[in-house]
């Protein structure tokens, strides 16, 4: 027991003690170096989480850096692959359907072929469809680049052959010049590493 003095009376007199247990003494002062330690615990657990957060950013910066990376070699090797399956569908249906029937005549009188006529119409659009997805793939990838000129010009004598096979006057000499730039086509892609395989569909509508 721990005695604490105290007055008795009003105008001073005899004191007596006032008996603390010790077991309240100790209980209090565990208490403070509890709540001291807990303080000191919070503390170090803060700067901990803080150094962990500055650590975890340089590392996160670099694998977003890492994917972005990857992502943009992904998009290039998929742009090549494309590029080489639209343009060897359109130079397939262009020699199938068009080139070989415009080299005979049929396309120069359409009302005597009318089938054949219709055919090669149908495969313009398809031809003119791939091409048109091969250039976005072309200006997709920096090694293919060089093609986007002589695609694109393609791409505008097709149109304008369209319209000639749909009138009846697709001569050879039309699609001799759109075979030259085909084939001028074809050799700068196997000079880019990118060799073009001719693939001719089964309908002139692909």
């Amino acid at each position: 027991m721990l005695a604490v003095p105290r007055h008795t009376g009003r105008h001073g007199g005899r004191r007596s003690a006032i008996a603390v247990p010790w077991a309240t003494v100790r209980y209090r002062v565990t208490l403070l170096a509890i709540l001291s330690v807990l303080a000191v615990a919070v503390a170090g657990c803060g700067s901990s989480k803080s150094s962990a957060s500055s650590a975890a950013a340089p590392a996160s910066a670099s694998a977003t850096a890492a994917t972005g990376t990857t992502g943009t070699t992904s998009t290039t090797k998929l742009a090549k692959t494309k590029f080489v399956l639209h343009t060897g569908l359109a130079f397939g249906a262009f020699h199938r359907w068009i080139y070989k029937p415009a080299k005979a005549g049929d396309l120069t009188h359409p009302l005597q072929h009318k089938l054949t006529t219709v055919k090669a119409a149908l495969a313009a659009a398809f031809v003119y469809h791939e091409l048109k997805l091969a250039l976005a793939d072309a200006q997709a990838d920096p090694t293919l680049s060089k093609l986007v000129a002589p695609i694109t010009a393609l791409e505008n004598k097709l149109h304008d052959l369209a319209g000639s096979v749909k009138s009846g006057g697709a001569s050879p000499s039309d699609v001799a010049g759109l075979d030259s730039t085909i084939s001028s086509i074809k050799s700068q892609a196997s000079a880019a590493g990118q060799p073009i395989t001719e693939q001719t569909p089964a309908t002139p509508s692909g």
